[in-house]
């Protein structure tokens, strides 16, 4: 992980949850292997931007991600995707219709 930046004023310390500690990856990792994906919104650090929001299927390609895309003091949310996904908070579901307007009433998803 690099470090673009650092502004003192922020008051910088070894205190407080680091998202590259041994127990937060351990627990991300041994979700994507029992329960599934994670969703992961990415903050950037005084970036006065949006978040950037992945979602992960493979911890080596969290890590990755975490070591190529991500920089000290940037803010990493995890959650897990079975577990807030589900049919009873889904906004809302349809199909792609065809050129016609068409959907199919079944199909094998």
């Amino acid at each position: 992980m690099r470090t673009r930046f650092r502004n003192e004023a922020d008051d910088w310390s070894n205190e407080g949850q680091k998202i590259t500690s041994q127990e937060l990856l351990d627990l991300i990792r041994r979700t994507i292997e029992t329960l599934g994906p994670v969703v992961v919104e990415h903050w950037y650090y005084r970036g006065s931007s949006a978040p950037n929001r992945v979602v992960f299927d493979d911890y080596d390609d969290f890590v990755a991600y975490l070591n190529e895309q991500a920089s000290a003091g940037d803010a990493i949310d995890v959650w897990s995707f079975v577990r807030v996904c589900t049919q009873v908070n889904q906004l809302t579901s349809g199909k792609c219709p065809d050129e016609d307007g068409l959907v199919p009433k079944g199909g094998a998803y």
